[in-house]
């Protein structure tokens, strides 16, 4: 099956920049990432079952539909705020062997004008304890022994480093033991495109953040 796909084949922690591939989701969708992490994980852990509770462009979906094309066998459910799912408020329906969540990195991008979105959170705060929540029902989701992926990354906000990955990363316990860190270098981010001093998102001492990170959990096995 891995020969169908142009993924990482993941045997090191650090996955280098590259062309993106666009067969599955959008580039046009603002924070989109490109699939291969994701269907490398599913390929690597066997995942029968698996959910995205916010899907953006439906990377996930085009993913998971290939691989069924090539006798995966994957039962997929996907939801999104703008399909009407909250994962704030409601719960992921059914149970999962793999969950995978790309969130908001705050309000680095802002997706839409709704205040249940996580990217229009007053302050860093909320949006963390908003995205705890979310966490938290991804992992209610999981089967016994199942992982949680969670790609997420850090900014510069207003003479701050938000060190998101390292919030996530502190949540060990409450959803599942950490099983793996990737980190995932990039290039045109966001946040290097944007920045003004109006915005505060200048790099903090001249230095670029220039990767994401996939921090994967595990739930115990009963």
């Amino acid at each position: 099956m891995r020969n169908h796909f142009p993924i990482y084949n993941l045997a090191k922690s650090i996955i280098p920049a590259s062309r993106r591939y666009n067969r599955w989701g959008s580039n046009r969708y603002r924070g989109n990432c490109d699939g291969r992490l994701f269907a490398d994980l599913i390929l690597r852990y066997g995942a029968k079952s698996v959910a995205d509770p916010m899907i953006g462009s439906g990377t996930t979906a085009d993913c998971v539909r290939d691989l069924n094309a090539h006798g995966a066998g994957i039962q997929y459910w996907g939801g999104d705020l703008n399909q009407g799912f909250n994962l704030v408020t409601d719960d992921i329906p059914g149970m999962f062997d793999f969950v995978w969540i790309h969130p908001p990195y705050w309000n680095l991008i802002r997706y839409s004008q709704r205040e249940t979105d996580l990217s229009n959170a007053p302050t860093y705060e909320v949006f963390l304890e908003q995205l705890t929540v979310c966490l938290e029902r991804c992992y209610a989701a999981l089967n016994p022994g199942g992982r949680l992926a969670v790609l997420v990354g850090d900014m510069h906000w207003k003479g701050k480093f938000i060190t998101l990955t390292r919030d996530v990363q502190n949540l060990e316990g409450r959803v599942g033991q950490i099983r793996a860190i990737i980190v995932k270098a990039m290039a045109n981010c966001w946040s290097d495109i944007n920045a003004s001093p109006h915005r505060g998102t200048l790099p903090l001492d001249g230095i670029k953040v220039r990767h994401e990170t996939c921090i994967v959990f595990r739930k115990p096995k009963l």
